[in-house]
């Protein structure tokens, strides 16, 4: 790494890292993240509160942050699926990959959830491209030639609808805008209306609504 990134290159990229792990980390000790205070964060992450505020103007965009490198994931994961089994397994594995993340931190999907509820309360949120010691650091097996999304839900769930109608897997005149509006609100509806008690199945509250959602888009060409 050290041959094709400078050091400073690489010192800003752990350092940002560094900042959303620690509110991954608080979020996981069971702290809301309305609650956690920057001066937490920054004692957690080892940097100053100045530092902080070099790498993101309000705390509400590290969890933008979150969700940029959430969408590199399932982009990369789902290219290396959609290659073999087409566009539709691989929006599978979205679901069943953001299921799993959510196994293991609980809170943070709920925190994504809420964070989207209130978005327009705190101003736009402020999204910079990955660099690409961000993503050599986040992402070592990452081809750089793969094409990824980094935008949130909607450019995911577009590419991989995209290649699905490619493939034939979808008619050709399928409305993506609309389709990805259903999804999205499996993607975030599910969760709360199963509850806390039930997250624990998500990947198979998910998979099932997902069984509706391609029957009835393969019955009836969406307009």
């Amino acid at each position: 790494m050290s041959t094709l990134l400078s050091l400073r290159e690489i010192k800003f990229a752990r350092t940002k890292l560094a900042i959303l792990d620690s509110v991954v980390a608080l979020i996981g000790q069971n702290a809301a993240f309305d609650d956690i205070p920057v001066m937490e964060i920054c004692r957690h992450a080892g940097v100053s509160y100045a530092t902080f505020f070099n790498y993101f103007e309000k705390k509400t965009d590290v969890l933008a942050y979150f969700i940029q490198l959430w969408s590199v994931e399932v982009s990369y994961r789902g290219q290396r699926i959609s290659a073999h089994h087409g566009g539709l397994k691989a929006i599978e594995e979205v679901f069943d990959y953001t299921a799993r993340i959510s196994e293991k931190d609980p809170r943070i999907l709920g925190e994504i959830i809420a964070a989207q509820a209130r978005r327009y309360q705190h101003g736009p949120v402020v999204v910079t491209s990955l660099t690409k010691a961000e993503k050599k650091i986040r992402f070592p097996d990452l081809d750089e030639s793969t094409e990824v999304a980094e935008m949130g839900l909607p450019s995911v769930l577009s590419l991989f609808l995209k290649q699905a109608i490619r493939n034939g897997e979808l008619a050709k005149r399928t409305n993506i805008n609309d389709l990805v509006l259903a999804l999205s609100a499996i993607f975030f509806g599910v969760p709360v209306a199963v509850g806390a008690e039930k997250r624990s199945n998500l990947r198979a509250h998910y998979r099932k609504q997902l069984q509706i959602i391609w029957a009835g888009t393969k019955h009836q060409e969406i307009k």
